[in-house]
């Protein structure tokens, strides 16, 4: 019987993914439903403590841009590693093409819906967005390029 929809957390996110330490951190868990192939959701909860908010910014805790961009390309690298086609080749993802549409605070919890939109050869082309625990778009990413 087929899983009905395959769920990795960080330690999960391990046996897929390069990434340890920080750069792992950006990203808590992700949720994966074969039966929706070339997409994936990603979830990180935004902690006080959080390494990412030093200095960004003093008295208006911020989660910065790049941590957001790291975060959605984990997920995209994920579901490369989950669909079979970065098992071999550790997949390399990187965002183009971003627009943010909100803070990211202390307290808020990320989803990121990343989905496939087009395959070229070696390269898969991404979009998706990144949407807070009140369904508020944070950021919309129109081009995110893997390749394996």
């Amino acid at each position: 019987m087929d899983p009905i929809f395959i769920c990795l957390n960080r330690k999960g996110l391990e046996e897929v993914l390069p990434h340890r330490g920080r750069a792992l951190r950006k990203i808590d868990g992700v949720v994966y439903d074969p039966g929706v192939p070339g997409a994936m959701k990603g979830v990180k909860a935004i902690s006080a403590d959080d390494h990412d908010l030093d200095g960004h910014f003093p008295g208006a805790p911020t989660y910065p841009g790049y941590a957001q961009d790291e975060f959605i390309c984990l997920v995209a690298a994920a579901l490369l590693s989950v669909e079979g086609k970065g098992l071999k080749a550790n997949p390399h993802v990187v965002q183009k093409v971003v627009r943010y549409k909100q803070r990211a605070v202390p307290g808020d919890t990320l989803i990121a819906d990343v989905r496939i939109a087009a395959k070229k050869s070696k390269f898969v082309v991404f979009a998706g967005e990144i949407r807070n625990q009140n369904e508020e778009v944070v950021a919309e990413y129109e081009k995110i390029v893997g390749a394996v």
